[in-house]
């Protein structure tokens, strides 16, 4: 199955993630070039906070929803230095809730 992408607006994304527990958080990648923190954080709540602060702080150049093979993966890339990735299972719903269009 090809990957279909869901491009998400900075605000879009923000929205998402304040409300990603309902939509059964199964992974959470922080990549942060510019800090090890992100490197000492172990559980998925964690790196959830820490994603959340960074998106406060920061740009996001850009922002997907890519769906492939049944499984949902929100991917955040900011300034060049940051990105994170959220992999979630009930994504269908997700893109009901927030109407979301195909790129």
């Amino acid at each position: 199955m090809e990957p279909v992408i869901y491009p998400l607006t900075p605000e879009k994304v923000l929205s998402i993630l304040d409300v990603i527990e309902d939509y059964g958080v199964i992974s959470v990648d922080v990549d942060n070039a510019a800090s090890i923190l992100d490197d000492m954080l172990y559980s998925n709540a964690e790196k959830l906070q820490y994603a959340r602060r960074i998106l406060d702080n920061g740009n996001v150049d850009k922002a997907v929803l890519v769906v492939r093979d049944r499984g949902g993966v929100i991917v955040i890339k900011m300034e060049n230095v940051v990105e994170i990735r959220v992999a979630i299972k009930d994504y269908s719903m997700l893109i009901e809730d927030f109407a979301l269009n195909q790129g």
